[in-house]
């Protein structure tokens, strides 16, 4: 779990300098805005149409016009995910494992599930 949780941050990290931007900022563009970007495509192609994809960017570019500091935004959204993380201790995991299992097992059975679907 370790060595899986490093690569995915290193990785993270790697696109923040690509990008200039932020650890935080990068990852919560990865995991709340690609990601689910990704699953609804894949449901609208599921279901023939943009309806989701559609609504999606319609919040995004909401998000967009109220959001007045993206920095501190990325910052508390980041550490709100932190925590959330960290509340999973309650049943033994530590912060690595379950940002493994709910940021990257997860997400990948999600997509699996999706695809297969859509085949």
């Amino acid at each position: 779990m370790d060595k899986i949780f490093i690569i995915v941050r290193d990785t993270l990290s790697i696109l923040s300098r690509v990008f200039h931007l932020s650890y935080n900022a990068i990852n919560v563009i990865v995991y709340y805005i690609i990601i689910p970007m990704i699953y609804l495509i894949i449901i609208d192609l599921i279901i023939g149409g943009y309806y989701f994809t559609i609504s999606y960017l319609f919040i995004l570019l909401g998000a967009a016009i109220i959001i007045k500091d993206y920095n501190v935004f990325f910052d508390w959204l980041f550490e709100k995910s932190a925590q959330f993380l960290h509340s999973f201790s309650v049943i033994g995991w530590n912060y690595y494992v379950a940002s493994v299992i709910i940021c990257v097992f997860v997400p990948l059975i999600v997509l699996i599930i999706l695809l297969l679907i859509a085949i």
